[in-house]
């Protein structure tokens, strides 16, 4: 079993990977540039503040859904070992998309942005659109079904659970019925305040207090 100190970290993660998750949707998305192009929008400081944060709370989640996890492994049968490994999975594919797009899409628009603007111009699914829609796909499912598993399991509170089903869920509802990209932001804080809850939960001074 993994030690009191391991579930200590993973617990901080999973807080700070909700909470940066939140605080990315609220204040440095809509901070973006607007009505320009991808490569202007991919240039600005904002855009590389945005992935670098984006990319730090993916590694965070990555540690969090093992703690997790294995808080309720021992109920949480081939289910869990299913939700685990896809949320796992798909975080590490996250990851890997946000650290892209720090270190080759942000350098890639301050170089060569007509390049950047004509691949972004193309009609069709490119390979890079195929790739990152493998990883998002994946990382949603995982962290629903995660969730799901934390819910029937009962390992961890079940509102928190529902925020970040909720949060998965309400994000491309709410982008029609808002402002530019307000509905984004209000989805992604409800799923940061879900994540950073479970982390909260699974702490383990406080996960003993509430059993």
């Amino acid at each position: 079993m993994p030690s009191k100190v391991f579930f200590q970290v993973a617990a901080i993660a999973l807080i700070g990977g909700g909470a940066l998750t939140l605080l990315i949707n609220v204040f440095l998305t809509p901070a973006l540039p607007h009505n320009v192009s991808f490569a202007t929008t991919a240039a600005s400081i904002i855009f590389l503040w945005r992935q670098s944060a984006s990319a730090l709370a993916a590694a965070l989640l990555l540690i969090g859904c093992v703690g997790l996890y294995l808080r309720q492994a021992e109920r949480a049968g081939y289910f869990g070992v299913l939700a685990f490994t896809l949320a796992l999975v798909g975080t590490a594919l996250a990851l890997g998309i946000e650290w892209r797009e720090v270190f080759d899409v942000h350098d890639f628009a301050r170089r060569a942005p007509d390049t950047l603007n004509a691949l972004d111009a193309q009609k069709g699914l490119s390979l890079s659109n195929i790739g990152a829609l493998i990883a998002i796909s994946t990382f949603v499912l995982g962290w629903i079904l995660l969730a799901i598993a934390t819910l029937r399991t009962r390992a961890a509170n079940r509102i928190a659970a529902w925020l970040v089903i909720a949060g998965f869920l309400v994000t491309p509802l709410l982008r029609p019925v808002l402002p530019a990209v307000w509905g984004a932001a209000v989805g992604n804080a409800i799923l940061g305040s879900g994540l950073a809850w479970l982390g909260y939960d699974i702490f383990p001074e406080v996960g003993a207090a509430n059993k």
